[in-house]
C-alpha cells in the first residue's frame, strides 16, 4: 500500500477537487454525446426506413395499376368470354392486337419483367408468354402475393424464370370469373434495398406474417434467398424472439403499425424501425449495429481521457509546487514530531506566525510537557496494577488451596466411614474444580448438565425440601459445546426467584428442542413457579436487546452476561428468549448452532 505523506496529500486532496468535477463533467457530456448519436442513428433508421416502406407502396401500385389496366380492356375480356363468336381470322388478330398492347405498356415500366393472363375458357388459343389457359399451372392455389416465385410452367423460357414477387388475381366480366391475371416483377427490383447495403453497418430484412395451422400462431418467415443472406448481417435467432416479441405486443388491444426497438443478442446490440405493410401481410425492418457509434465513441473517449490525464499531471505538479512552498512550518513541527517518537520528550518547536499552523505548534509544546506529566502518573499506576495483580494472584492461589483441603477432608471422610460427608464434599470439589477452569470457555452440554446435578445435589442438602432435576437431553446433542456457565445461572434463577420463596418440593426441567432453523438448537430450562408478569418480561426483554457491554457488580453471572457471551461466541443472532405465564412458570429457552466448536477446535 502507498504511503503519503501530509504535503502528498494536501496535493492529492487539491487535484481532486478539481478533477472529480472535471471527471464528471467528462462523464455527463460523454453521455449526452452517445444519446445524440443513438438519437441521430435512430433518426437516420427511420429515414431508411421509410424510404423503403415508399418503394415497397410504389411498387404495390405500379401492380395495382396494371390489374386495373387488364380489367378495363372490356374487347379482351368479352374474347376472353365468348371467343367462339369469332371468325379465325378475328381471333388471331384479336391475340397479336391485344399482346403487342399489353407488350408496350410493359415496356414503358422495366421493373415489371411478368405479365400473364390465364383464361379459364379453353377456346382462347394461347399466345405465349402472354396469353395462357388456366389449366396449364395450378395458378388456382396461388396466394395472393407469392415471393421468390418462379414460373415453371414457362419451360425452356429461363429469361423470364427470375426469382420474383408475383401477385395473382381474379379477372371477372360482370362479377364473373372468366380468368387469371398474374403481374411480377424480379426480388431485386421489388426489394432492392435487401440486395445492397449502405455501409457495413445498416441491414434491411423483410418477413411475412404467415399463420400455422398446427399452432394457430403467426410465424414470420423472412423474405431472403442466397444472395440476400451474402449481402446482410445474420439475423440471429435471439433477435429474432425479441422482435417477435415487439410486432406482436398488443397496445390497448391493437399491434402497432410500426415502431423503434433495440434489438441484443450474445454478439451485437441494433438500434432498429419497423413497419407493417398491410396490403402484403408484410413486415419492413431496418438495423443499424451499435458499433457505427461505438467506434467514434471510442475514439473521442480517447482523445478526452489523454486530455485529461494530461491536465491532472500538469495540475498535480503546480498544487504541488505550491503546497511545498507554504508548508516549511508544518515539516518544522514534523521534526519535531520526530524527536518525540525518538524518544526526547523535551522536544520543543519554535512558534511562528499567526495562523493554523501557528496554533498547531503551540498545542504540540503543550502536549509534549503534559506527556512528561502524565508518564510519571502512570508510572505510580503501573506500581499499583503489580501490586493487584499481586493479590488476585493470592486469590487465585488460596482457591486452589480451598479445593486441595476439600481434597483432604474427603479422605479423611472416606477413612472415618462417612459416606454422606464424602459425597457432599466430591460434589462440593467438582463444582469448585468446574469453576476453577475459566480458562476453558466452552464445555460440552453433558458437563454443564452434570455440574447442574451437583449444584441440585447442594442445595437439596441445605434445604429440608426436594428439587428434582429432570433432563431431557437427546443422545446426539450430549456432546455438542456450548458457552461454559450459560445454564448453570437459569437453574439458580429458577431456584431464587421460583422454588426458594414458595419453600416446598420443586421441579427443574432441563431439556432440548429443535430449533426453526436447521443449523441451531434450543437449551431449554423451565421452573414450575410463580412465573413472571408481563410487564416484568417487557422489562426484561428491553435490558437483553440493549447491546451495551455491562459487567455484574455482585460478582455472579446473570442473564446479561450469558447474553453478552452469547453473542459473542455464537454472534448477534443467538438470542435469549423468556416465555412465562403467572402462575405456571417460567421458561428460558437459549440457541445454540448445532456445528458449534469447543476450545480445542473441534466441531460438535
Amino acid at each position: 500500500m502507498i504511503r503519503m505523506n501530509f504535503s502528498q496529500k494536501l496535493v492529492f486532496a487539491y487535484t481532486c477537487i478539481v478533477v472529480i468535477p472535471l471527471f464528471i463533467i467528462v462523464v455527463v457530456a460523454m453521455g449526452l454525446i452517445r444519446r445524440s448519436r443513438v438519437e441521430e442513428l435512430e433518426a437516420n433508421s427511420e429515414g431508411l426506413l421509410q424510404e423503403n416502406y415508399e418503394l415497397v407502396q410504389k411498387n404495390i401500385e405500379t401492380f395495382s395499376r396494371f390489374e386495373q389496366l387488364v380489367n378495363s380492356n372490356g374487347r379482351l375480356t368479352l374474347f376472353f368470354t365468348i371467343p367462339e363468336r369469332s371468325d379465325e381470322e378475328e381471333i388471331i388478330d384479336t391475340m397479336i392486337s391485344e399482346a403487342a398492347m399489353l407488350e408496350r405498356t410493359i415496356e414503358t415500366v422495366p421493373n415489371i419483367y411478368g405479365l400473364r393472363i390465364f383464361s379459364d375458357n379453353p377456346n382462347v388459343p394461347e399466345r405465349w408468354p402472354i396469353f395462357m389457359n388456366s389449366s396449364r399451372t395450378n395458378v388456382a392455389t396461388l396466394n395472393k402475393w407469392e415471393f421468390n416465385y418462379t414460373a415453371d410452367y414457362l419451360g425452356n423460357l429461363g429469361s423470364l424464370k427470375y426469382e420474383s414477387v408475383c401477385t395473382t388475381r381474379r379477372l371477372e366480366k360482370n362479377f364473373h370469373p372468366i380468368g387469371y391475371v398474374q403481374i411480377a416483377m424480379k426480388t431485386s427490383d421489388f426489394f432492392p434495398f435487401l440486395f445492397k447495403k449502405i455501409n457495413e453497418y445498416n441491414d434491411d430484412y423483410a418477413f411475412r406474417e404467415v399463420l400455422n395451422k398446427q399452432t394457430n400462431k403467426i410465424e414470420l418467415i423472412p423474405i431472403t434467398n442466397e444472395i440476400i443472406e451474402r449481402s446482410r448481417a445474420p439475423f440471429s435467432q435471439g433477435l429474432y424472439d425479441e422482435f417477435y416479441k415487439t410486432v406482436y405486443r398488443r397496445t390497448q388491444g391493437e399491434l402497432a403499425k410500426g415502431g423503434k426497438v433495440i434489438l441484443r443478442d450474445k454478439n451485437s446490440i441494433r438500434y432498429s424501425s419497423w413497419i407493417r405493410v398491410p396490403e402484403m401481410n408484410i413486415i419492413l425492418l431496418h438495423t443499424c449495429s451499435a458499433q457505427q457509434i461505438q467506434r467514434s465513441l471510442l475514439l473521442i473517449q480517447v482523445v478526452i481521457l489523454l486530455g485529461l490525464t494530461l491536465t491532472v499531471f500538469l495540475l498535480y505538479f503546480l498544487v504541488r509546487y505550491l503546497t511545498s512552498r507554504l508548508m516549511g512550518r508544518v515539516y518544522n513541527l514534523i521534526g519535531g514530531m520526530k524527536q518525540v517518537q525518538s524518544g526526547n520528550l523535551n522536544a520543543i518547536v519554535e512558534v511562528t506566525g499567526t495562523d493554523e499552523v501557528t496554533e498547531a505548534q503551540q498545542t504540540f509544546n503543550i502536549m509534549t510537557e503534559q506527556l512528561r506529566s502524565q508518564i510519571d502518573e502512570i508510572k505510580k499506576e503501573q506500581q499499583l496494577i503489580a501490586d493487584t495483580e499481586m493479590k488476585a494472584m493470592q486469590n487465585q492461589i488460596n482457591a486452589h488451596f480451598l479445593y486441595n483441603a476439600l481434597e483432604t477432608i474427603k479422605m479423611q471422610a472416606v477413612i472415618a466411614g462417612e459416606t454422606d460427608v464424602e459425597e457432599s464434599i466430591n460434589v462440593l470439589g467438582k463444582l469448585m474444580h468446574y469453576c476453577l477452569r475459566w480458562r476453558v470457555h466452552t464445555v460440552k452440554l453433558e458437563e454443564e448438565v452434570d455440574y447442574i446435578r451437583s449444584y441440585i445435589y447442594l442445595l437439596n442438602i441445605r434445604n429440608d425440601y426436594v428439587i428434582s432435576l429432570e433432563t431431557e437431553i437427546q443422545p446426539e446433542w450430549k456432546t455438542i459445546a456450548i458457552p461454559k456457565m450459560s445454564l448453570q445461572p437459569l437453574v439458580e434463577n429458577a431456584f431464587n426467584y421460583a422454588i426458594e420463596p414458595l419453600g416446598k418440593d420443586a421441579v427443574i426441567r432441563v431439556y432440548t428442542e429443535n430449533g426453526e432453523q436447521e443449523d441451531r438448537i434450543w437449551l431449554c430450562v423451565r421452573d414450575f413457579g410463580k412465573g413472571i408478569n408481563k410487564e416484568k418480561q417487557e422489562e426484561l426483554a428491553a435490558y437483553l436487546a440493549d447491546d451495551n457491554y455491562e459487567r455484574d457488580s455482585t460478582g455472579s453471572i446473570g442473564l446479561k452476561n450469558i447474553q453478552q457471551r452469547l453473542t459473542m461466541f455464537c454472534g448477534k443472532d443467538y438470542r435469549l428468549v423468556i416465555e412465562s405465564t403467572e402462575g405456571e412458570g417460567t421458561l428460558i429457552k437459549i440457541p445454540v448452532p448445532r456445528n458449534y466448536l469447543d476450545d480445542s477446535g473441534a466441531q460438535k
